[in-house]
């Protein structure tokens, strides 16, 4: 009894895939990462912007007078302050 060639054979390697295929698919995976990303990053930045609100509940710019601190941080001259002015 021979053994020679009677076993089950491996069957051929699969052809090269098509150059322009796979350009294509690289290029659909490279867009998909892209609109990833920009999701990724709008949630962040609204998720950002709703700790921003929280922490100081008010959204826009807001006077530096009417805020929470009332103008504190301004050096008036104590001759431009009258009664009636305030410095202004």
């Amino acid at each position: 009894m021979c053994s020679f060639g009677g076993g089950p054979k491996a069957p051929p390697p699969p052809p090269p895939p098509d150059p322009r295929i796979e350009e294509e698919a690289n290029m659909k995976r490279k867009r998909a990462r892209e609109l990833e990303n920009l999701e990724a990053s709008k949630l962040k930045q609204e998720q950002y912007e709703q700790r921003v609100n929280a922490s100081y509940g008010r959204r826009g710019r807001r006077s530096l007078l009417s805020g929470n601190r009332g103008g504190s941080g301004f050096a008036l001259d104590s001759k431009i302050m009258t009664k009636d002015t305030l410095g202004a």
